[in-house]
């Protein structure tokens, strides 16, 4: 239904003014968005309205149904005119914005008064920095380059963000703010032959599009332009003026204070010149002309009581009042259920008298108005559906660059001699053909030079951050002792690991049935959509439920990701089987806060819940035990005080375990008695690493949720030097829309200085600090204290608490951000950006602190960092080592660290294969290749050694032709046409691929043939009549022996260029 159908319903009610000076009254929020939508139907230009802060805009903007033709616009504020690095999302929705504006004027802008009076880009600038491509066109490759990095585009080895471009011979990659993927741009001499869609994770085109238009990033002269201009003289609704003119005064005095070029237009001129209305609740009604009251009432909110439901409609329809119920497709059947007033399903078109019409319809909020009551499911349920964000086809969870790139200093493990230091690519002569080949440094200045066509020898060292490993010597047998003993280790680990699945999976649980209709309308009430993780992983939780082998299930995902949701559901899958739940937190904190999560969740079905912690009052815990015991309680959330002796369910079926890792090794091995027969579900917000997951197949369940929640805001994060005004200025900003602020200070000893440093320097602002070394209960009450916003700022260590939920706090402060690492930072950085108020983090570095070479390296990463957006797509350094720990138990940290994460997992999953009896190929080291070629990948292709060292990966994995038809189809589409020397060294790996499974070695190789010997098992299976055959399709110079049981294959050669590698290839695929 599109508005122009909607507005029609309202057209009765709702009266739009055009005058200028009208002061508008009387309306909530629901009713005056509607207002809006009229008003933009009824002329022909747009509106902006202006509100005192953007926390009010979002507001207002989560009262549209349609946003079509509607405009959230948030602007950076003025501290980050200071940033160093920013985060794009603010760039990207205003490049977006002013694009749309240009097409088409008549939208509605909702800002604030810092987003009204920003300075844009002069229109006529915008407009001529725009740049049209065309398939066919003639554009010169250089200029067009040369003219990107104007505007703002920034060269990048490989293009995966926004505002990136990469140049490989006659390829241009380029990403431009206003597309959902990057763009490759293929020419031939001067002409675009091609333009195409890429997708920046694989590198791989997508679709073929005929043109593209790139928006510039950057204001490219001192000219501007404002907002009003844009949208060519628009109506301007001021919303609460008075606290407009308060925020503006608050903005210039920081711009004063911060010593800053003024980046707005003075109010007093666009006030005079351009203001159309007002829209206020208690403001100076002297400022306009005429005010018009309309007598809107909000609805009263029922919070799902049906009984007063029914007595308001029944007092309403006895009043004659035209009643409409606007709910959502899904809640219309549940609800007529509950009515025991007249009723009628119909449409938004065809509203009755006399009875109450319920219609599909997304009403945000309720009101009525004369005689008419609109009721939404806001005031049924307390349940607001979140508008979605405008998204500008921008994905904000861009990856950061392949963390496992080798950079020169790189540490890297090679298999046979150990850990060496990567430093670079070198071309050496060979019989006159250039190859490359990968360096890697030991101790004792030795080097050991490896081809680069066998790269896959050697693989990037993570340990855990900040740990050195010690360098290997090449003639030095500590790395196979090294090796040996934490193959022992592993052989221990791996034979522990596949004990317990064995005696787990010999013994019997309880089959929970199939879902009901109760479990599904259950489930239907969750307001949120659900990511394609989150429905993956019930799936998987409710198929180990209904099997008769007890549930053992670790379910991964980041703080806010949808984990408490899915594991409601598998709790109340066992309560409607008549099993009872424990839910065990790791502090009591946050077994308080799941506790109220579950009673909001459960509040409308036959759920008894109860919490124990350690504010449990003596008679309510006496209560709850009791009750366990006869069968009378379903549901018990607490602390470890559930794993207490006297804790004896009568049927328990299910135990969700909260970060299992936070307990004590005594709490640990009372879990393991629960594990016997009942199903247990783990949480972990800790990211477990790809390669640990495929070691762990089969041993310990896992669902993943990978995927952040589609409304989930970005965090807009800033790089700043330290400075005492702008903290002044955060804390103020954040207290004056009542919310909170993290402060992080990594140093025990000074803290409580610093906080009276925060103190004097913000007189009015409450105050507390927390550390490690604080007792747990007293760590507890402040958080608990923090939580009930009894205090305006938390300064503390990194111990901000794992799990819980702050939804109010939502700034960070990070003092010596150099000094954390980039995982460090992302969970520090998830404790905010929990609401639907923009979150704001502001990573800070001491100007005066001479920096180390590993800061400024880790800055660099900081930068990079802050343009991650919303997105979480990490799972390396630091966390895989904590996701290995947590899974394999602690004491593998050290054995993980002698040989790096990437070959202890590898290790563990051949020791798992031998276990299980299964076949582990031994890879056998070759270093050189079988025939020499040159493998050289010349400047003219790629110039970066990152993209050189990715070819040579890409061709390294060539196994069969598919592979090798894959590959040749890659290199193209991502760098251009291959000579003949870059075919023939895929030939040779394909060559050598075929030669190891048909168990071939080359017998004779000189300038006149080659010749090929077979073993006996291969040469008996063989068939000879179809070779032959084939042979002849393919070369008269293929000539064929038999000796001692053996085949032989000769090949004469006529030139030097090795294309007879291609003939071979022919024969030897036919053999496969």
């Amino acid at each position: 239904m599109n508005r122009d159908d909607v507005m029609n319903i309202f057209d009765n009610i709702i009266k739009t003014y055009n005058e200028n000076n009208i002061g508008l009254k009387g309306m909530n929020l629901g009713f005056f968005s509607l207002y809006l939508n009229k008003l933009l139907n009824s002329q022909n230009k747009g509106i902006i309205v202006v509100t005192p802060t953007i926390y009010e805009a979002n507001k207002l903007y989560q009262n549209f149904n349609d946003t079509k033709d509607v405009f959230l616009y948030e602007t950076d504020d003025v501290l980050a005119s200071l940033a160093t690095s920013k985060s794009p999302e603010l760039k990207v929705e205003k490049l977006n914005l002013l694009k749309e504006t240009l097409k088409n004027n008549k939208k509605i802008v909702i800002t604030d008064i810092n987003g009204y009076l920003k300075k844009l880009p002069s229109i006529e600038n915008f407009k001529s920095n725009i740049i049209n491509i065309k398939v066919g066109t003639d554009i010169n490759l250089k200029k067009l380059v040369d003219n990107l990095y104007e505007i703002g585009y920034e060269k990048e080895t490989l293009v995966t963000k926004p505002g990136e471009i990469g140049v490989r011979g006659f390829i241009l990659d380029i990403f431009p703010l206003n597309e959902e993927n990057p763009i490759r741009i293929e020419f031939f001499g001067d002409i675009v032959e091609s333009i195409r869609y890429f997708d920046p994770e694989s590198q791989k085109s997508l679709k073929n599009i005929d043109n593209i238009e790139i928006y510039s990033i950057q204001n490219t002269n001192n000219d501007t332009s404002s907002l009003y201009e844009y949208l060519k003289d628009p109506l301007v609704i001021f919303k609460d003026y008075s606290q407009i003119k308060i925020s503006y005064e608050r903005i210039i005095n920081d711009i004063f204070e911060l010593d800053i070029e003024n980046p707005l237009y003075d109010i007093n001129e666009i006030h005079e010149k351009h203001v159309n209305y007002y829209f206020f609740l208690d403001d100076d009604t002297s400022l306009v002309k005429k005010v018009v009251s309309f007598n809107v009432k909000s609805i009263e909110r029922f919070n799902s009581n049906i009984e007063l439901i029914n007595k308001y409609l029944k007092e309403n329809l006895e009043l004659n009042k035209k009643i409409v119920i606007c709910l959502s497709t899904i809640n219309v059947n549940n609800f007529i259920e509950i009515l025991n007033v007249p009723y009628l399903l119909t449409d938004i078109f065809n509203i009755k008298e006399n009875s109450v019409n319920i219609v599909k319809y997304d009403l945000k909020e309720g009101f009525s108005l004369d005689n008419y009551i609109f009721i939404s499911e806001y005031e049924l349920y307390n349940k607001k559906k979140e508008t979605k964000r405008r998204k500008f086809n921008f994905n904000f969870a861009t990856r950061i660059k392949d963390l496992n790139k080798l950079e020169i200093g790189d540490y890297v493990v090679h298999d046979s001699h150990g850990i060496g230091v990567y430093n670079g690519i070198k071309t050496l002569s060979k019989n006159n053909m250039l190859q490359d080949y990968i360096e890697v440094l030991y101790a004792d200045n030795d080097k050991l030079y490896i081809p680069a066509s066998k790269i896959e020898l050697i693989s990037k060292y993570t340990g855990k951050e900040g740990y050195a490993p010690k360098i290997n010597s090449l003639n030095s047998t500590a790395w196979e002792k090294t090796k040996q003993r934490v193959k022992e280790k592993i052989r221990y680990e791996a034979s522990r690991l596949l004990k317990v699945q064995a005696e787990r999976s010999l013994k019997k649980g309880f089959a929970y049935s199939k879902d009901s209709e109760m479990q599904t309308l259950f489930e239907n009430e969750f307001i949120y959509d659900l990511t394609p993780d989150q429905i993956r992983a019930i799936s998987e939780i409710k198929k180990d439920m209904e099997s008769d082998v007890p549930m053992d299930r670790i379910l991964c995902g980041d703080v806010g990701y949808g984990k408490t949701e899915v594991a409601f559901r598998a709790a109340f899958k066992a309560i409607n089987d008549s099993k009872q739940v424990l839910y065990l937190c790791p502090t009591t904190l946050l077994s308080k806060q799941q506790y109220e999560n579950a009673v909001e969740r459960f509040k409308n079905y036959p759920v008894k819940i109860g919490i124990l912690n350690r504010f449990t009052s003596k008679k309510e815990e006496i209560k709850i035990l009791k009750e366990l015991e006869e069968g009378n309680i379903d549901f018990v959330i607490g602390t470890h005080r559930l794993l207490s002796n006297d804790i004896k369910p009568k049927d328990l079926g299910l135990l969700i375990v909260d970060e299992e890792q936070r307990f004590g090794v005594a709490h640990k091995e009372k879990l393991k008695e629960f594990k016997s027969n009942i199903d247990i579900l783990t949480l972990t917000a800790t990211p477990i690493p790809r390669t640990m997951q495929m070691a762990m197949v089969g041993l310990r369940n896992l669902s993943l949720i990978e995927t952040p929640p589609k409304n989930r805001h970005a965090v807009l994060t800033y790089v700043l030097e330290e400075n005492n005004k702008i903290v002044k200025d955060i804390i103020y900003k954040e207290m004056s829309r009542d919310g909170q602020v993290f402060i992080l200070y990594n140093k025990v000893e000074t803290i409580e200085n610093k906080v009276k440093e925060l103190q004097k320097l913000v007189p009015d602002a409450r105050i507390v600090y927390a550390h490690g070394r604080l007792p747990k209960n007293e760590l507890e009450d402040i958080m608990n204290r923090f939580v009930n916003k009894e205090y305006d700022c938390l300064v503390c260590t990194t111990i901000i608490e794992t799990g819980i939920d702050i939804p109010n706090a939502n700034s960070l402060i990070i003092y010596d951000a150099s000094n954390f690492g980039l995982s460090q930072l992302y969970q520090i950085r998830g404790r905010v950006g929990r609401s639907e108020r923009t979150a704001y983090a502001y990573l800070m570095y001491n100007k005066n602190k001479t920096l180390t070479e590993n800061a400024i390296k880790r800055l660099k990463v900081i930068k990079e960092f802050t343009e991650l957006g919303s997105g979480f797509n990490i799972a390396a350094r630091d966390l895989s080592i904590r996701g290995a720990g947590d899974i394999l138990g602690a004491e593998q940290a050290g054995f993980i660290d002698a040989v790096g994460i990437e070959l202890y997992m590898k290790m563990l999953n051949n020791e798992i294969k031998i276990l299980k009896g299964e076949k582990v190929e031994e890879v056998q080291e070759k270093t050189i290749p079988l025939i020499e070629v040159n493998n050289h990948i010349d400047n003219s292709y790629v110039t970066e050694e990152e993209l050189k060292l990715t070819i040579h990966k890409m061709i390294n994995n060539i196994t069969n032709i598919t592979s090798y038809n894959d590959v040749k189809k890659e290199l193209e589409d991502r760098f251009g046409k291959l000579d003949n020397n870059m075919i023939i060294y895929m030939n040779e790996e394909l060559f050598e691929s075929y030669l190891r499974k048909l168990e071939g070695k080359i017998f004779i190789n000189n300038d006149l043939f080659i010749e090929i010997i077979f073993s006996k098992e291969i040469s008996e299976k063989l068939n000879y009549e179809d070779l032959i055959v084939t042979s002849l399709n393919i070369s008269k110079d293929i000539i064929f022996s038999y000796k001692d049981n053996k085949l032989h294959i000769k090949l004469k050669k006529h030139n030097k260029d090795k294309s007879y590698i291609l003939t071979l290839n022919k024969l030897l695929e036919k053999m496969c």
